[in-house]
């Protein structure tokens, strides 16, 4: 195919995924004119192009098709069901026809009886013989259709390349241009490289350089990437309303957060799963409408589609009012399908009942149907989101209704993780799966760690902690020799599983570049990826629900009450990494300001003027040491060139941009959140926090009024 047509094609499929949204919501507001003018203009688009291009198969229909909504506009004909489903049945016949064009360069024989059958339809439908086509209306029209179809998705927001062909993407010129423009400073910093031959004097600067317009590409590319999934939700009303007539449910459709950004490659992978659970919900989850007036509801249910972003991943919510699922039902028909033993269905608390109907061949249809029954669906749609790094959560409550939550990364490419250390090894966890972190020093943990059988368990805020450790857990040799050291409890949580991953050491957060694995570590069945960490090293990156089923960790049961506590808890809480600088005393930093943490080696620690400065990213930064560690350090007898420094990567936003400080730390002690306390008399100014029940001082620098400062200024 030409340039042109790939461009009408991409153009008529957007017009007519525009046109289904406005056929579904034209059926609830029949007297909406503008409905009926958009959908008569992406028609008569189609139309006014195909005479051009010379697809007379697709010009006739379209032509067919314009007259009736010509007649629609006019006020000659009235809004009903037959009406609406005829220009769906033409919505169908003009995809097809585009879908064959793209696939073969062609439309197909032009003797079409299929198409007969739906033209003498919207003929019938108007109340007229078919219309003859127009050839020199035709001709009227085409430089302008053409001009329109020409024509970038200019100033506003990227859209999805729409219809059948997934791999296209359709990006604003605006991101474009930077694009490029990011890619030529790259080529020049390259440049100036090579000619300098890595001289000492200006490589510096041109490391810095160089990590400034990776950053901005970075980000660039991401956006480009980044698609509405508004592009994926305005399929489902045709789907209820098709799959609602076929049921015999009366049900309506609902979004919100159509704006919300996911990855293209994302969003077409969840298409499929997310398709398969709206059409679980009507046939599974709404009640016939006689059935639910007996129960106290209205006749038509509702099918609720929610997307928000939440811990760095973007949560889609598919949500009915249904009946809910039985659980007795499903542990029935879980025994009968031999899925599970009758002794483990007993022992089952409801939490884990649910997560049957993920398994293979689970089904709990009476009969086999054109929509459901087959045990065909459930267990693919959890596949499907866990390849691309997600996870599939299910609620039901009997009466009310069943909420299926997909939970997917915001991007497949680049995650933010935390890197560990462990059996001398270096391993990444996923931040969205991160809850806390905690240090336990070796005096603590006797007393916090508690043993149940061969189970060991730590108490965290009075509540027992199942701990996995990973060591023990992948078969590698224990190398921490100090006795004196304690250990690293990284809080996960996945699928409701919440569990204390044991490890030696944490050495920093890192945006992560995820590689797909060998088909010999896949098989190991406990790893999501692999990466190439920025010291040059491979980590392998851990599946987090993975390694809780290894280990033989169990969905937690929380109940009602404690849920709301949480919330409320969690609505006034701020999340702190506490240090020690100065001795027995717990020093905090809002999380949010904390690049990384960094190991620094003290010959790295230079002098100018009295301040201590550390080369860092081709830049100076400035180092804070207000315990005086150091000095200590440095000190005398106790001087050690290969001691080790911990350094806080610190940022803020101020006037003159984003600004970067190290803090000097004796050692990190904890990532936990925690509640700013009200200033008296008593603290004398000093801005004090409750962490863990434990008063720690918040640092001046970065205490909630110096952050309200950044943030007014930005």
């Amino acid at each position: 195919m030409d340039d042109l047509t790939k461009e009408f094609i991409a153009e008529s499929q957007e017009g007519l995924d525009r046109m289904e949204r406005c056929l579904t919501e034209l059926e609830l507001r029949p007297d909406d004119g503008e409905l009926v003018g958009e959908i008569f203009r992406s028609v008569h688009t189609i139309k006014g192009t195909t005479g051009f291009l010379g697809f007379e198969r697709l010009e006739k229909l379209a032509h067919t098709g314009e007259h009736l909504l010509g007649s629609l506009r006019d006020g000659k004909l009235a809004v009903n069901s037959e009406l609406i489903s005829g220009l769906l049945s033409l919505l169908d016949g003009l995809r097809r026809i585009l879908a064959l064009i793209e696939a073969t360069g062609g439309e197909g024989t032009r003797a079409n009886d299929e198409d007969s059958e739906l033209i003498a339809e919207l003929a019938a439908l108007n109340g007229a013989a078919p219309p003859a086509v127009d050839s020199v209306e035709t001709t009227q029209h085409e430089e302008t259709e053409i001009h329109v179809a020409a024509t970038p998705a200019a100033g506003g927001t990227s859209a999805a390349a729409m219809g059948n062909n997934d791999k296209t993407l359709r990006i604003d010129v605006d991101v474009l241009n930077r694009m490029m423009n990011l890619v030529g400073e790259l080529v020049l910093t390259r440049n100036q490289m090579l000619q300098s031959n890595m001289d000492a004097a200006n490589f510096p600067e041109l490391a810095r350089r160089l990590d400034s317009v990776t950053a901005d590409l970075r980000e660039t590319v991401m956006q480009a990437r980044m698609q509405p999934v508004g592009n994926l939700f305005g399929k489902f009303p045709r789907l209820v309303r098709d799959l609602a007539r076929t049921c015999g449910r009366d049900v309506r459709i609902e979004f919100s957060g159509q704006e919300t950004g996911l990855d293209k490659s994302l969003l077409e992978a969840i298409k499929d799963p997310l398709t398969h659970a709206v059409r679980n919900a009507v046939d599974h989850g709404i009640e016939a409408p006689h059935v639910r007036v007996l129960a106290g509801k209205s006749a038509e249910g509702c099918v609720k589609l929610r997307a928000f972003h939440q811990s760095g991943s973007v949560v889609i919510e598919v949500a009915d009012d249904g009946a809910g699922i039985g659980i007795e039902r499903v542990l029935a028909k879980a025994v009968e399908r031999n899925l599970v033993t009758a002794e483990q269905a007993a022992a089952m608390s409801e939490r884990e009942a649910l997560q049957l109907i993920f398994l293979p061949g689970f089904s709990t249809a009476a009969a086999v149907t054109n929509v459901s029954g087959r045990g065909v669906g459930m267990d693919v749609v959890r596949a499907n989101v866990e390849k691309v790094g997600g996870s599939v959560e299910v609620e039901s409550k009997m009466g009310q209704g069943t909420t299926l939550r997909l939970r997917v990364p915001l991007t497949l490419a680049i995650v933010p993780a935390l890197v560990v250390r462990s059996g001398g090894q270096s391993f990444a966890l996923p931040q969205t799966a991160l809850v806390e972190l905690v240090y336990v020093p070796k005096r603590e943990a006797q007393k916090a760690v508690e043993k149940i059988g061969a189970a060991e368990l730590y108490r965290l805020r009075e509540r027992l902690l199942p701990m996995v450790w990973l060591d023990r857990l992948l078969a590698l040799e224990t190398q921490c020799t100090d006795e004196a050291h304690g250990f690293y409890l990284a809080v996960l949580e996945a699928e409701g599983c919440r569990y204390g991953l044991v490890v030696d050491d944490l050495l920093a957060p890192e945006e992560i570049v995820v590689k797909p694995l060998s088909s010999v570590l896949r098989e190991i069945g406990l790893f999501s990826g692999a990466t190439v960490l920025g010291n040059g090293t491979l980590a392998l990156i851990l599946d987090i629900a993975a390694t809780a089923a290894r280990a033989g960790v169990k969905p937690t049961e929380e109940e009602p009450e404690e849920v709301e506590m949480a919330k409320t808890e969690d609505a006034a809480d701020v999340s702190f990494m506490v240090f020690e600088d100065r001795l027995r005393e717990r020093t905090a930093l809002p999380l949010d300001v904390v690049e990384r943490i960094e190991s620094v080696p003290l010959t790295q620690i230079e002098y100018a003027g009295g301040r201590a400065l550390l080369q860092y990213r081709g830049d100076l930064l400035p180092l804070r040491d207000d315990g005086n560690v150091l000095a200590e350090l440095e000190s005398g007898d106790q001087k050690d060139d290969e001691a080790l420094v911990t350094v806080l990567i610190c940022a803020n936003a101020g006037a003159g941009g984003r600004h970067r400080i190290g803090m000097v730390v004796r050692r990190v002690l904890d990532v936990s959140s925690g509640r700013m306390l009200e200033e008296d008399a008593s603290t004398e100014g000093m801005e004090l926090a409750l962490v863990k029940e434990k008063l720690t001082m918040v640092h001046h620098q970065f205490g909630a009024k110096a952050v309200a400062g950044w943030k007014e200024v930005a």
